[in-house]
């Protein structure tokens, strides 16, 4: 048995779940509907609004020209978006920078710990005679 396949009307963003491509005509367009590359289990998994951006994506994506145009301006000009991402990404740097200090904090003491253990030395830096 085949396995599901979602697909979605460029035009109108009406979306079904169809086992054979030539029953995907969207049922208000009476168009062909374009296939997901997103497999049926992944696309249950995402949310409704997680759908609905996909899916506008793909309708963009899909769509003239003149469209794409329309939208450039809102691209360049979105500050609050780039300033959410840039945010973000400031978030996950110091995430991973606190991460590195850690390991480098532990390495140095792994080094001086060998260091006192080949010179034979104890933790308060005496001697230790054998």
């Amino acid at each position: 048995m085949r396995e599901l396949s979602v697909y979605y009307c460029p035009k109108c963003g009406y979306y079904g779940y169809y086992q054979l491509e030539r029953n995907a005509v969207c049922p208000k367009c009476r168009l062909e509907m374009t296939c997901l590359d997103l497999n049926y289990q992944d696309f249950m998994d995402l949310s409704c609004e997680e759908r609905d951006e996909l899916l506008s994506a793909y309708i963009i994506m899909s769509s003239s020209p003149y469209v794409k145009r329309l939208l450039e301006p809102h691209k360049t000009n979105n500050k609050r978006e780039i300033i959410a991402q840039m945010g973000a990404r400031i978030t996950e740097l110091e995430i991973e920078n606190e991460k590195l200090n850690k390991t480098i904090e532990w390495m140095h003491q792994t080094i001086w710990e060998m260091v006192r253990a080949s010179k034979g030395l104890t933790s308060d830096g005496k001697e230790h005679f054998k």
